[in-house]
């Protein structure tokens, strides 16, 4: 049986020490790289809870289930509402499943494709709400270009605060999975030989129940399979040769046909590109962006907008040339705005997002009050004219004066 490597992440500043699977970290690697290369521009961001177990203050990061996000709000890695009842259910759930037994939630991990290696605000409330043990931690993972991926963990002072500008401690992922599985045999291990970041067995990990079985099952001594027996060999005369090999060949070009076709339309089957919708409001005014180059936008021949400002729902048709805009500007109402795009291309093929802003009410203004202030700034204005006609005068007053006073001063001279 394989023995799974795993490496250490601790620092004197740290009150928890951190043990992780090197498959788990490069399922976690698969799952980044995945969501990073479904965008041109930066991808989109993915995250997973993180099982393993615990043991005083160590934690050890054995299993991972990816979290489900429906990106409503753009391609960062942020939870709507209805992928945080999802996401509650599926803590529950995992509670229950068979290949997860022993295990516990020891923290979660996500992506930043677009930022540093930190904790926003709501990787924080997300932290706190559904990770609040004091040992759970956060994996934050940046990728970069050529499958290169830095990393760092986030844990919990004492006093309960995180330190959410930087981890104590940033890590490389592995380049790749190399001898993960594989070890030498026991015989051929050299005496005294140093592993390179070694931990314990899993048996220091008593709430682990499916790790103590594992490494259990791994110390027992496998039995020896006695090599089987057979009787004198009998010589049967061989049957008349018989021409099957035009058979033979002929399957044999039915199944490379096959597969062909089939890795042709594999590697073919064009892959769904999201419209990234997102809002930004500015005075009162928000803006409505799309990616104008995804390909189910340059490919539709029509759009519909439909924006739920409140109770109040108003619906936009939008043309092929407004859809190259990759922009909306709309005067929203009410602090809670549910923004749905759809397009659909020529063969009735459609695709459909949505976004949501929530936030303060803008502020409305009495007309008889605006109208108030309009009057008076006229007012204002018409003072102002004046009184600059009254300087120009005045000017053109102090002007002739100066020009009489040198006549004079001429004269006496």
């Amino acid at each position: 049986m394989s023995d799974a490597k795993f490496a250490e992440w601790s620092v004197s500043s740290s009150a928890v020490t951190i043990e992780y699977s090197l498959i788990v970290i490069e399922e976690i690697r698969h799952a980044v790289a995945e969501g990073f290369q479904r965008l041109s521009r930066g991808g989109i961001e993915v995250g997973g809870i993180l099982y393993g177990a615990r043991d005083g203050r160590t934690v050890r990061i054995l299993a991972m289930r990816p979290i489900a996000c429906e990106h409503a709000r753009g391609p960062a890695f942020l939870l709507s509402d209805k992928d945080r009842m999802m996401l509650n259910e599926q803590l529950t759930a995992d509670a229950q499943d068979p290949h997860l037994e022993g295990l516990i939630s020891v923290g979660w991990f996500l992506s930043h494709t677009r930022s540093e290696i930190t904790l926003s605000d709501s990787d924080l409330e997300l932290y706190s709400i559904f990770f609040p043990a004091p040992w759970q931690v956060t994996l934050v993972v940046r990728p970069g270009r050529g499958g290169s991926m830095r990393s760092g963990f986030f844990v919990r002072e004492v006093d309960g605060s995180v330190q959410s500008e930087h981890s104590y401690l940033e890590f490389d992922f592995p380049d790749r999975l190399a001898g993960v599985l594989d070890r030498a045999p026991r015989s051929e291990r050299v005496p005294g030989e140093r592993r390179l970041n070694a931990v314990p067995r899993p048996e220091a990990f008593q709430s682990s129940a499916g790790a103590v079985a594992a490494a259990r099952r791994e110390m027992q001594p496998q039995p020896e399979i006695a090599p089987p027996t057979f009787g004198q060999p009998r010589f049967v005369p061989s049957p008349p040769p018989r021409k099957e090999w035009p058979w033979l060949v002929g399957w044999a070009v039915l199944v490379i046909v096959a597969v062909v076709f089939g890795l042709r339309t594999w590697m073919f089957q064009p892959v769904a590109e999201p419209i990234s919708l997102g809002v930004i409001e500015h005075g009162g005014q928000l803006r409505i962006e799309w990616n104008h180059s995804a390909r189910p936008v340059t490919a539709a021949v029509r759009g519909t907008l439909v924006i739920n400002d409140g109770s109040d729902t108003q619906t936009f048709p939008l043309s092929p040339r407004e859809l190259t805009l990759g922009n909306f500007n709309y005067e929203r109402k009410t602090g809670d705005i549910e923004v749905r795009m759809s397009v659909e291309d020529s063969g009735g093929t459609k695709v459909q997002e949505a976004s949501r802003f929530v936030g303060q009410a803008p502020v409305k203004i009495d007309q008889n009050e605006l109208s108030e202030l309009k009057k008076k700034r006229a007012e204002l204005e018409a003072e102002v004219a004046r009184l600059t006609r009254e300087k120009n005068r005045q000017d053109e007053k102090i002007r002739q004066l100066q020009r009489t006073l040198q006549i004079m001063q001429a004269r006496n001279k």
